[in-house]
């Protein structure tokens, strides 16, 4: 594996007129298309996305270093997931792989354009992954550092319910998933109230209790109207499998799907 090299990251000359993103649009596809949903992904295809967020970070920084939030709604249109939650997750993903150095690398290249509050608690998710001796409990003590540090977000939350969710400690997982949504709805950030509530809905979902889930999922697509065209959207794209008309309806609500959804009419 190659060794991360340290960065300085360059703007690029800016001007008045459309910039065209083609080729880190599709580098960026690419790169999704080869990491979203995948468990163990090529070596190269790793490089090719550390190389793709790289490039990323290059484009979107504006004169002052900082994301240039036009650049950025031009370049996330075009992509199959959301830009920045691929590259808030990112540098774990790589250190999961045993590339702790290039994770690191990568937060301090996002660190201008995202801010602290998640890159400090992605840092402490990179050691997490890292697998390394005591690396559970320096990212434990790195996330607490992390909420202290700024206590009105919700990131630092989030990646805390990650943590104890990963390591089944299901009370603590869950107290800092629902801190998440709440310090996401004080904020006023819709994506970020997006990301807390999957969190809290997936930690649900995976614990068996689909009820919950389902109740969750409710308040979100009330508080997150948005979503459910999304929602429609990445059902088109994704070209799901139609459910068999005995098998269990993906709404969630544990009845079949022909006494459901596949009813015809609505319940």
């Amino acid at each position: 594996m190659a060794r991360g090299r340290a960065l300085s990251i360059v703007p690029p000359p800016m001007d008045s007129g459309t910039v065209s993103h083609e080729k880190t649009v599709f580098a960026l596809r690419r790169a999704m298309d080869g990491t979203v949903g995948k468990r163990n992904p090529k070596p190269e295809v790793l490089d090719q996305a550390r190389e793709a967020a790289i490039e990323a970070a290059r484009v979107l920084a504006g004169p002052d270093g900082k994301l240039a939030p036009k650049t950025y709604d031009e370049l996330n249109k075009e992509l199959p997931a959301d830009l920045r939650a691929w590259l808030l997750e990112l540098p774990s993903f790589l250190s999961k792989k045993g590339r702790r150095e290039q994770g690191d690398e990568l937060c301090a290249v996002f660190e201008p354009l995202l801010g602290a509050p998640y890159l400090d608690a992605e840092r402490a998710v990179v050691i997490w992954e890292s697998g390394a001796k005591d690396a559970k409990e320096e990212a434990r003590k790195a996330l607490e550092a992390a909420r202290a540090k700024h206590p009105g977000h919700c990131w630092p939350e989030l990646r805390s319910g990650y943590v104890f969710d990963q390591e089944k400690r299901d009370a603590d997982a869950r107290k800092h998933y629902e801190a998440a949504v709440e310090k996401a709805r004080s904020s006023g950030h819709p994506k970020d109230l997006r990301f807390a509530w999957d969190g809290l809905i997936q930690f649900h979902h995976e614990r068996g209790d689909r009820s919950k889930a389902l109740e969750l999922s409710r308040e979100m697509l009330e508080e997150c109207p948005d979503v459910e065209e999304e929602l429609k959207v990445e059902t088109i794209v994704n070209e799901a499998p139609k459910p068999g008309r005995n098998d269990p309806c993906s709404c969630g609500s544990g009845r079949k799907y022909k006494k459901c959804c596949g009813s015809g009419s609505a319940s």
